[in-house]
């Protein structure tokens, strides 16, 4: 069987002063059976609930995260990397940060290949989900559990919770997936389309990816991302949900005795357009274009599409799912800016050589 690595985000927020409560929010509120506390994790019914949810906490405040967590009796990775994102925070020499690195070692990630690089992280190999995730990395989707660590992506295909606590008696178990390197594999693929780097607006920095100015600086990236996720099987199929999506990351840093390191921000694009494979030039809908403000970077999706595939069981060996969904020509421009440049927007594009279409 294919190995199934499950990398699904979109990100898209929500507006807090909406009148009439969203789907998206309907999903999100607790006692609803889309999403519920199983053990001590979330369970979802389906990648739906999933990306409604995660819609609604990315543009909750940091307190009505808290407040949601709560209510669901969740104990999340987002709560305790907050904490420790505090303590951090109050550090004022490399003696101090040494000791923190130290510290909590099993529960940060930090950049062991740059000694110059003393900022932190969720201690996962991806980070796409941790809205959702409990302080263990779990969650549920349909009938599989999904576990992340800092050196694994590892998936309970039938949802046998004994399995993930006694991995290692179940390595060779059909419906136990072990994924090390998430990025290289063949079911999941991210891609950079453009770093935007011929687009740096600052003295002398042409062609750098990094745009810096002063003690701030934003890295732009356009993404192209396809994945293939096991969601059931019935007499004759596996059924799969592909999909792709194209998207924006923002990531700003600031520049302290610690060097280049992530910080709370907030992010803009503004009136970003997009012209898909022959279709005509859009503006993208984006439910707003001022992100909440959030640690580390942010992702805007600029398109995104999915849908189920249904696999005969007697004709497994072909094609992996991930083959049924291919990249498509895709042209995009913007102006970008973060709150470490004061809401100056500068302009940025992208066009697809078929179809190259802003001038």
């Amino acid at each position: 069987m294919a190995v199934i690595a499950t990398v699904l985000t979109v990100f898209n927020a929500c507006t807090k002063d909406e009148l009439k409560t969203s789907p998206d929010e309907a999903i999100a509120k607790t006692g609803n059976p889309d999403v519920y506390l199983e053990n001590d994790y979330l369970a979802f019914k389906n990648m739906n609930a999933v990306d409604s949810v995660m819609n609604v906490l990315n543009s909750m405040s940091r307190q009505e995260k808290e407040a949601w967590d709560q209510n669901m009796g969740l104990k999340s990775a987002r709560a305790e990397f907050d904490k420790l994102y505090d303590e951090y925070e109050k550090l004022t020499s490399k003696e101090e940060f040494l000791k923190f690195k130290s510290k909590y070692a099993g529960q940060l990630k930090f950049n062991e290949m740059d000694e110059t690089d003393c900022s932190i992280d969720y201690p996962y190999i991806e980070t796409s989900f941790t809205p959702i995730l409990n302080n263990h990395g779990v969650f549920k989707v349909g009938l599989s559990i999904l576990c992340y660590t800092n050196e694994s992506q590892i998936i309970i295909l039938d949802g046998d919770l004994n399995k993930l606590n006694n991995l290692n008696a179940y390595i060779d178990d059909k419906n136990v997936l072990i994924t090390r390197q998430l990025k290289s594999t063949t079911e999941s693929q991210n891609t950079l389309i453009s770093d935007f780097g011929s687009y740096n607006p600052f003295p002398g920095q042409s062609g750098q990816r990094w745009w810096t100015s002063g003690d701030r600086r934003l890295l732009n990236e356009l993404r192209y991302e396809k994945w293939a996720i096991w969601v059931s099987e019935d007499s004759f199929n596996y059924i799969y949900n592909v999909g792709h999506k194209y998207y924006m990351r923002q990531l700003g840093q600031k520049k302290t005795w610690l060097g280049w390191n992530n910080y709370n921000t907030i992010y803009e694009i503004n009136s970003p357009r997009r012209k898909v494979e022959n279709n005509p030039t859009v503006n993208v809908p984006l439910n707003i274009d001022i992100s909440p403000e959030v640690y580390g970077e942010y992702p805007w999706i600029l398109f995104s599409d999915e849908r189920l595939v249904y696999i005969s069981k007697f004709n497994y060996s072909g094609p992996s799912a991930i083959e049924y969904i291919s990249q498509i020509p895709f042209s995009f421009d913007s102006y970008v800016t973060f709150r470490g440049f004061n809401g100056t927007l500068y302009y940025l594009k992208y066009n697809d050589a078929a179809h190259p279409v802003f001038p």
